[in-house]
């Protein structure tokens, strides 16, 4: 296949009030593909007075437009249509973003692909299930709880899944009965700008959706900062979403902040090595290692330390990293996102070998010149890791795994929960009571018992623990309760 065949020629335009515009400023960036760091598309690029106007077409179309006005099953047939447009063309998005985030084409295409078209599917049925509750109360009063939209949401996306995680997120935020401002990372934004097209072509209201690209401290800081904005979601670093939390006092809106994570994964010594090998290569090479849930910290049992780690190696030596396009080629390893991104990557590893941890694999770039001119990090293993190593404590957002050994159950669990972040962790033993233990123990929000990575991830969406994030998870996230009071008695005074 030819993925360039889906680039339009001229430059992707921003969404606002259902139209798709050139940016107030006409400027453009450069839309690079990682594998070899070229520019293969352009996008306009906006700014503070662009994200003002989509403000107030959000909020025109909450409060005074159609949208608010709809019933819920009249947003979930919007979302049905949505879903079957976007069906017919998720090669055409599975290609863009393998082409601007560097992704494995046949990864994007039949499994974020898949889930993006799921995601309008389930908030569709979603939408038309938001039930409140009643609340027993004192004789002849009535107290119903309901749950209504935030309001107008701005959305602020990542670069590492913007695709899949912006369809469940846009999908959640417009089922909820809110309108939105979606501000995607400028390192990925295309998919986006293409799923404009999707709300467009199936007949959202002018203002419901909008699409904005641009800096953080542009666009996202006029999300943040704006009073006619209700809400805020951001998905990141955590460093930006203390800035987040820090510009957002004025207005005191809500926000929900799904942030970094350096998940601990525990591996007793009653398993079967070979394969849990398996799962811990994938839970910190999955997309390079840029997945926030990651399992980049192995706790691993002395009794198989080093028989373990020698066939981890073993496993990890055997990728074959290249283009996503490549998949013929055996081509089951990707790039990250960025040169900036990368160099900090390489960085910590030159931090673990000052350090001491001892290097098992990885921690040299590949010698083929065609891998060079992209951003390939090889899958990178330290053993002997310390808890007071920065490799440890922080989070590195690549294929980097520490390995640090532990001999009671007691002890693996200090050592997981011995950072700052609570986002995701695993256990795998044999011991069924060990492993509902150890789950409970370990400070995070979506833990993993014999496997690694979500099952439900639109079904069962998990919380980030500590730095790892602020408010709950799925359609609740962009709702607000109200609680209602009311006296069903004739004539009732009050009581003195």
């Amino acid at each position: 296949m030819n993925p360039l065949l889906f680039v339009k020629k001229e430059p992707y335009k921003l969404y606002i009030n259902g139209e798709f515009v050139v940016s107030e400023s006409g400027r453009t960036f450069d839309v690079i593909n990682p594998v070899d760091n070229q520019p293969f598309a352009a996008a306009y690029k906006g700014g503070a007075k662009d994200a003002k106007k989509a403000i107030l077409a959000a909020r025109h179309a909450y409060d005074e437009g159609p949208w608010s006005k709809m019933s819920a099953k009249e947003r979930s047939k919007l979302l049905i249509k949505a879903g079957q447009i976007l069906a017919k063309r998720v090669e055409e998005f599975a290609a863009i973003e393998t082409l601007e985030c560097g992704k494995l084409y046949m990864s994007a295409l039949y499994y974020e692909a898949q889930m993006s078209v799921d995601a309008f599917e389930y908030f569709a049925g979603k939408a038309r299930c938001l039930e409140g509750k009643v609340v027993p109360c004192e004789g002849g009063h009535l107290n119903y709880v309901l749950w209504q939209p935030c309001g107008v949401v701005g959305e602020i996306l990542p670069w590492n899944g913007p695709f899949m995680m912006g369809c469940q997120k846009i999908c959640a935020i417009l089922a909820a009965g809110n309108t939105v401002i979606i501000k995607p990372s400028s390192w990925a934004s295309l998919s986006m700008l293409l799923l404009a097209e999707v709300f467009h072509e199936a007949g959202f209201p002018a203002g419901v959706v909008n699409v904005v690209t641009g800096s953080g401290d542009e666009v996202g800081d006029e999300l943040v900062r704006s009073p006619l904005v209700d809400m805020v979601s951001m998905t990141g670093g955590t460093e930006v979403g203390k800035h987040i939390i820090g510009r957002s006092k004025d207005t005191v809106k809500d926000i929900a902040l799904e942030l970094g994570g350096k998940s601990p994964n525990i591996v007793f010594d009653d398993v079967n090595v070979d394969e849990v090998v398996k799962w811990t290569r994938f839970g910190f090479t999955l997309n390079a290692g840029q997945v926030c849930v990651s399992g980049t910290r192995l706790i691993l049992h002395k009794n198989i330390y080093e028989e373990f780690i020698l066939k981890l190696k073993a496993e990890c030596e055997m990728l074959v990293p290249g283009s996503g396009f490549d998949y013929e080629k055996g081509v089951n390893f990707n790039t990250l996102i960025s040169k900036e991104h990368a160099r900090n990557v390489w960085d910590y590893i030159e931090r673990g070998k000052s350090e001491g941890a001892r290097v098992i694999t990885g921690a040299k770039p590949y010698a083929d010149p065609e891998l060079s001119k992209g951003n390939f990090v090889p899958p990178t293993i330290f053993a002997d890791v310390t808890p007071d190593m920065a490799i440890f404590q922080e989070e590195i957002f690549g294929p980097v795994l520490c390995i640090i050994p532990f001999e009671t159950e007691e002890e693996a669990i200090e050592i997981a929960n011995a950072t700052k972040y609570g986002l995701a962790g695993a256990v795998f033993t044999t011991n069924v009571k060990r492993a509902l233990r150890v789950a409970e123990k370990i400070k995070g929000g979506q833990i993993y018992v014999n496997t690694y990575f979500s099952k439900g991830m639109i079904e069962s969406p998990g919380t980030g623990w500590k730095e790892s994030g602020i408010g709950i998870a799925g359609i609740q996230k962009y709702m607000v309760s109200k609680t209602i009071f009311v006296d069903m008695v004739d004539g009732s005074i009050p009581q003195v």
